[in-house]
């Protein structure tokens, strides 16, 4: 019986997430004590903000919509009660995707895995399943027992209806009844769980637990911590983490070549998979990890991609700082909400992109580009050369930085003063080169200019569309070793002014230097800054106060074969933000953050970290 088959038997505990996977797996997301992963969550200080007694009546009315939307429907459906779960987590949450071995064209060469050790609660678990096998078999639905190395699991088949997302969310589009019928005989969903010891597995695939089920009774398959490509990451970056996460690029991307060419989806396509992973390099990327750890003092994060730097990937290289200071200059002023430098050398990157579209790019599609920027200029002079104009004067320095929108609106807080510089050794010529390269997309709008503290700024905009309002354009000047760009011409002329006004900087900034350490300082090349308290406030108070659709928020309306474009909308009506408090209620939960990127020898690293609130520190 099946029943009978859940029973626990006692055994040693179950190993780390490194240990159980098997070598060839392909991803792993895991907390590998789950106790611990949620104490360093539960102290976050946007974890604080959600339990914030002011949070409440907000939450309370989300989290109802949730429940009866969404979690409720599906509990009947799967004959489960979430909440008989609560606690049941003790050690390891896991959820993997592991290889298959494929008997037909057909077949799923990938499936997806859970697991979650118990250890204490295993008889609560045992419960809990025997429940949910009788109510499937009292409702009459499809199901089968089976044994995988000796340990009895159970099979549901899941009909599409009881996992319908359409029905979950409120869509009201009843579905045709003759796909529907089809859709039942041939996507039914099979979720195979079982217990093995303390562990719960869960997965689409019977192959899968079995390789997990080998590993945990130390049998021969060899162990993901013996993957040299995961090794590489688990010692200096995901060993102390309490959640991490870890993509075996390299396999992966074989894998997609694989399917790609076996099916003959790019057959018809001017550029193959394999062209296209042998131009950019990115077959060289060997691994993606993201790791996280919880100081009292902050809390840091880091994705780090993987690959030798004699294979560093071209289009990697297009992005590649050089280890230059990336602090932010003097005249950076201290009300900056956000801030970003790039040690980037743009000519290089120029050549390096060229090279590889020559790879990637049809001969006369390339033609055709090269044939726009050489006629580029020539209308005022013959020997006007754009490309040599732009590649001989662009520097390595590209800066960015914003301040809080000027006013309370939507509109405001999607165009906020924002100063864009890009560093020339010749900024006047480069400028020059900027009013022919607008001429192109602008299609020959005239570009004004203006006197200004003995400076030039020009200013470009679009052709107006009939019956549509003006845009705004941009305007541009050459100061400081720097061709200067915004959409709002008060910001730039504050950037012209500042060599003589001094601003109080934002690098006088208390704390800066001290969070900038967490990431590995300001000389990696690449160091941004953001305010959260700053950039938080105005999209906080406009959203309680307004009314607003996703169309708003994105600026354009959703397309109308989105095929979700009607779920988002009903998941936005969930949320009541008139019922939220304001913000200065809950400022004390928003402080500043900094990043930081940079290469190795190894890969390619982004750091970030966020300093606790001063008002959360004990």
């Amino acid at each position: 019986m099946a029943l009978a088959a859940l029973c626990v038997r006692a055994g040693a505990a179950v190993p780390s997430p490194e240990k159980l996977l098997p070598k060839d797996t392909l991803l792993i997301a895991t907390a590998p004590d789950w106790g611990k992963a949620m104490l360093f969550s539960t102290n976050q200080p946007y974890a604080k903000l959600w339990h914030d007694p002011s949070m409440k009546p907000f939450k309370d009315k989300l989290m109802e919509k949730f429940t009866t939307t969404l979690v409720k429907p599906l509990e009947q459906s799967l004959g489960i009660k979430f909440s008989d779960y609560e606690g049941l987590a003790q050690g390891q949450v896991t959820f993997a995707l592991v290889p298959l071995v494929p008997k037909n064209k057909t077949d799923d060469v990938v499936a997806a895995i859970l697991l979650v050790d118990t250890k204490d609660h295993a008889g609560q678990l045992k419960t809990n399943l025997a429940q949910v096998i009788k109510k499937w078999s009292d409702a009459g639905k499809t199901m089968k027992s089976q044994k995988i190395r000796e340990t009895d699991f159970t099979t549901l088949f899941i009909s599409p209806d009881d996992l319908a997302w359409k029905k979950l969310v409120g869509g009201d589009k009843p579905a045709d009844p003759a796909d529907a019928d089809a859709a039942k005989a041939t996507n039914k969903i099979e979720i195979t769980f079982g217990q093995s010891d303390s562990l719960l597995l869960i997965s689409s695939s019977t192959e899968a637990i079995e390789k997990v089920l080998s590993r945990q009774a130390g049998g021969m398959i060899p162990p993901l911590e013996e993957s040299p490509t995961f090794a590489a990451d688990y010692g200096p970056r995901l060993r102390e983490s309490p959640m991490y996460f870890w993509l075996n690029a390299k396999t992966l991307l074989d894998f997609i070549t694989k399917a790609v060419a076996q099916s003959g989806g790019d057959a018809d396509s001017p550029v193959h998979m394999d062209t296209i992973l042998s131009a950019t390099g990115m077959g060289s990327l060997n691994s993606v990890s993201f790791s996280y750890k919880h100081y009292p003092e902050g809390d840091c994060a880091q994705v780090f991609l993987a690959m030798p730097e004699d294979k560093r990937p071209a289009l990697l290289k297009i992005f590649a700082a050089d280890a230059k200071d990336s602090s932010p200059p003097s005249f950076v002023p201290a009300d900056a909400v956000q801030f970003m430098r790039w040690r980037l050398n743009m000519g290089r990157s120029w050549k390096t992109l060229e090279g590889m579209l020559n790879d990637l790019v049809p001969p006369q599609i390339m033609a055709q580009i090269n044939m726009v920027f050489g006629m580029a200029g020539k209308d005022k002079d013959e020997h006007y050369d754009l490309k040599s104009e732009l590649l001989n004067n662009l520097g390595d320095d590209i800066i960015s930085y914003q301040k809080a929108p000027k006013g309370n609106t939507l509109e405001d807080i999607k165009s906020p003063p924002a100063l864009y510089l890009i560093g020339s050794p010749n900024p006047e010529k480069l400028a020059a080169a900027h009013k022919v390269v607008l001429a192109i997309p602008f299609q020959g709008a005239p570009i004004t200019d203006r006197e200004f503290l003995g400076r030039k700024i020009y200013h470009a905009a679009p052709p107006q569309m009939e019956g549509k309002p003006a845009a705004a354009g941009v305007s541009f000047s050459a100061s400081g070793g720097y061709l200067a760009l915004a959409g709002d011409a008060s910001i730039l002329e504050e950037y012209l002014r500042s060599s003589d006004t001094k601003p109080k900087a934002l690098m006088d900034m208390a704390g800066l230097a001290d969070a900038a350490q967490k990431v590995g300082g300001m000389g990696t090349g690449l160091f941004g800054y953001e305010n959260a308290s700053q950039t938080i406030r105005p999209i906080f108070e406009v959203i309680r106060k307004q009314n607003f659709t996703l169309s708003d928020l994105l600026g354009a309306p959703l397309p109308p074969d989105l095929p979700i474009a009607e779920q988002l909308e009903s998941f936005r009506q969930w949320a009541d933000f008139s019922l939220l408090p304001a913000f200065d209620t809950i400022a004390k939960y928003f402080y500043f953050s900094v990043y930081a990127g940079g290469f190795s020898p190894d890969g390619f690293s982004l750091k970030a970290y966020m300093p606790t609130p001063p008002q959360l520190r004990q």
